[in-house]
């Protein structure tokens, strides 16, 4: 197996799986991870993904830590608050598994640089929280066939969703939400948000993206959790022939 000693001894749980077996857990050690938005689901998705053995990954996020963050925002303590939060996550991430090969951009995403920090990606996890953003990602990632996880956390309720984006079985985020403009839905700041719904959120988004590489897909599932009642459902989804953006050699 093409593993460090310090590597086989970080992951010598999960490597006694059958499902990890050397062909399965090198496969996924090269597969490139790109976060956008490193919040109260971004920062487990990237702890976990890390500390499964994903090595390379970019994490995208151009804020800076407040201390309205920490209840949920779990890479950060009140000695970080300014920091970067890219770059603030990558120190944190590297203390699980130095030989991670990590890079940070500060910065927001737009229609100008979208191509520069996506392109090449082996799977985008959105977690913005953002209308905008995230109709940008989801149409470049239908454009260029990269696998998206489209996820969101408000109150007690999250939903997740991985979107293969394969060009010959179109399924994107505005065959589910057609809406041009930003809906006049309820956000954080103003409803309130519990740590732990953005928390399994990611751990969520973490498994679905280890599934995916490892062959066991849910595709077409949008996975819906309610932290207080503990409900999880996972609900079947489908194109919109009426989609803007279904391929169309479909």
């Amino acid at each position: 197996m093409n593993i460090s000693e310090q590597e086989l001894q970080i992951f010598s749980r999960h490597l006694i799986l059958k499902e990890f077996n050397e062909k399965s857990f090198n496969n996924l050690q090269k597969k490139k991870i790109t976060i956008v938005g490193l919040g109260g689901i971004g920062c487990p998705a990237a702890q976990y993904l890390v500390a499964a053995g994903i090595k390379i990954l970019k994490l995208i996020d151009g804020d800076l830590i407040q201390k309205t963050n920490l209840n949920r925002q779990i890479l950060y303590s009140i000695y970080d608050i300014g920091k970067s939060k890219a770059k603030t996550a990558k120190k944190k991430l590297l203390g699980t598994n130095p030989e991670c090969k990590i890079d940070t951009i500060s910065t927001h995403l737009d229609s100008k640089n979208i191509n520069k920090y996506l392109y090449n990606s082996s799977l985008v996890i959105e977690a913005t929280d953002n209308w905008k953003s995230m109709i940008l990602i989801n149409q470049y990632c239908v454009n260029q066939s990269i696998p998206l996880i489209s996820s969101s956390t408000v109150g007690f309720d999250s939903q997740i969703t991985l979107f293969n984006n394969l060009p010959t079985n179109h399924l994107c985020l505005q065959c589910i939400f057609p809406n041009k403009k930003e809906p006049n839905l309820s956000r954080c700041d103003s409803v309130g948000v519990l740590g732990t719904a953005t928390g399994i959120a990611g751990l969520i988004v973490v498994q679905k993206t280890i599934n995916f590489f490892l062959e066991k897909r849910l595709d077409n599932i949008m996975t819906m959790v309610n932290v207080k009642t503990l409900k999880i459902d996972n609900l079947k989804i489908k194109k919109n022939v009426k989609c803007q953006y279904l391929n169309k050699n479909n």
